[in-house]
């Protein structure tokens, strides 16, 4: 029998425990102390990165024994499966930058990706808790910690448009992009945190031009379609998962889908 298109109700307990487990593990191993080192793309990297990893894999591993697995670190070590139809995307800490610098930008992130599309995605905020969750053809949902889960919604586009940019990645193109679209207000902020505002209602567009890989955004997209919005490629296209290398291009994140016609064209 196939593996289904998203995990089942007891899968999904499961794999939002693990995520609750990496964020307690990530908040406890930065209130310790942690040293930082290079990865061979001059990336930074932490224990913190690397025992949150060590959680989610094994969480999924638990739900989906022959599951593809794509983790960053994993693949940072040279473990990099090919393409598949069916594979997940594990960031185990997104913003390692603002990690490092003690801010608090960064997340952990879990997606499920089948035929290119990402299906169902788990974003946590480690400082604060909140758990963001989506499942295509289901809806989406934000549950603070100890708090009730409540459904989320991307909203239609404004007539002053709130614009969410990177706020330590932030190219002259996307300055170029978000500038030119009038009336906007522009907010820099971390990791995939950006998707997720975007999914609740609280911002309408995300631009990035610079490079990305697809565990940076799969989870947060997925939550993001799940609550009525989209990630455009720089071809006018849903933004698709499976790339060779598991690289991202230029991508344009709605909470309206309907937005770009109304937006400057983004594009090369």
């Amino acid at each position: 029998m196939p593996a289904p298109a998203t995990p089942d109700p007891a899968a999904r307990g499961a794999l939002e425990a693990a995520m609750r487990e990496a964020g307690r593990t990530i908040e406890a191993l930065k209130a310790s102390g942690l040293a930082a080192r290079d990865k061979v793309d001059s990336s930074p990297v932490t224990e913190a990165d690397e025992a949150a990893e060590r959680i989610l894999e094994a969480a999924v591993r638990s739900v989906d024994p022959a599951a593809a697995i794509v983790g960053e670190e994993a693949a940072s070590a040279g473990h990099l499966p090919p393409p598949s139809g069916r594979f997940w995307l594990i960031d185990p800490l997104d913003g390692t930058r603002d990690f490092i610098a003690g801010r608090d930008g960064y997340t952990v992130n879990l997606g499920l990706v089948v035929d290119g599309v990402p299906r169902f995605g788990l974003v946590l905020h480690p400082p604060t808790g909140r758990l963001w969750g989506g499942a295509m053809g289901e809806g989406a949902w934000l549950e603070p910690a100890g708090g009730a889960r409540t459904p989320i919604s991307a909203r239609a586009l404004p007539a002053a448009p709130a614009l969410v940019v990177s706020h330590s990645h932030l190219d002259d193109r996307t300055k170029a992009w978000a500038e030119a679209v009038e009336g906007a207000t522009r907010t820099g902020a971390g990791s995939s945190i950006k998707f997720c505002l975007l999914a609740e209602g609280a911002a309408d567009a995300y631009p990035r031009f610079g490079p990305t890989m697809e565990w940076d955004t799969a989870a947060a997209d997925a939550v993001l379609r799940a609550a009525g919005g989209v990630t455009l490629g720089a071809d006018g296209q849903p933004l698709r998962y499976g790339k060779a290398g598991y690289r991202n291009g230029p991508f344009l994140a709605l909470g309206d889908p309907n937005a770009a016609a109304a937006l400057p064209r983004f594009g090369p």
